[in-house]
């Protein structure tokens, strides 16, 4: 499937700091040197792993993703967002990743309000039912920012994923499901985790069954990804 790339951007999200537009022709060379190897933000996407030039943008939004440029309300570029559907066109699953492109422009809110931009164009205009992304733990910033929105529900750790500086890194894998979305942003119900009940409560027969036996297994103790963080 081919992408055509947006000759201007308009904003499809507007924020207090930030708007959010899908990425011109322009914004994917300035993605190449936020993303290059001597760039701030090279290994906090959470998907790059060898050198990114425009071609490779180019030919990873003809294969399906889309990438949108995170501006300032002045028109200045401040960052990137980069999803595609994780099973073709037809998947209602989403996977996100992006950065602040430069870390002087870190920790001033633009990250957590452009995160919650892509997160709302995601289920409001593309129908997701689910939406998930990764966070290695070498990447602080993006670990701190999410523990403390409370909006995505930990799902697990994949040991030693990722290979970044001369050492292997654990990754965590991060969701929301369409429900919590509604009861956190569209109903606001803000002060409510995410439902896990709720998960469990609207399953059919066989799935609730299994979710009980995984459930009676992990209330036994046994070792898991998780256990060194919950010692």
């Amino acid at each position: 499937m081919t992408i055509e790339t947006p000759k201007t951007s308009e904003a499809i999200r507007v924020g207090r700091r930030v708007e959010l537009g899908y990425a011109t022709a322009d914004d994917y060379g300035q993605f190449a040197k936020w993303l290059s190897p001597d760039g701030d933000v090279a290994a906090l996407t959470g998907d790059v792993s060898e050198r990114v030039t425009v071609d490779t943008l180019r030919a990873d939004a003809a294969s399906g993703s889309r990438f949108c440029t995170m501006r300032s309300l002045d028109g200045e570029r401040v960052g990137m967002v980069k999803f595609h559907r994780v099973g073709g066109q037809r998947d209602t699953t989403f996977e996100i990743s992006g950065a602040i492109g430069s870390s002087d422009l870190w920790s001033r809110g633009y990250g957590a309000e452009g995160f919650g931009l892509v997160v709302e164009h995601i289920f409001e205009d593309l129908g997701a039912h689910r939406l998930q992304f990764w966070v290695g733990l070498f990447n602080e910033p993006m670990l701190q920012m999410v523990m403390r929105t409370r909006f995505f529900v930990l799902e697990g750790v994949l040991r030693e994923r990722k290979f970044f500086k001369g050492e292997y890194h654990d990754v965590a894998m991060w969701s929301m499901l369409r429900h919590e979305y509604e009861a956190l942003f569209v109903r606001g119900e803000w002060e409510q985790k995410p439902g896990q009940d709720a998960w469990f409560d609207t399953a059919s027969e066989p799935k609730a069954a299994a979710r009980r036996t995984l459930a009676a297994y992990l209330g036994r103790g046994p070792d898991t990804a998780l256990s060194p963080f919950t010692r």
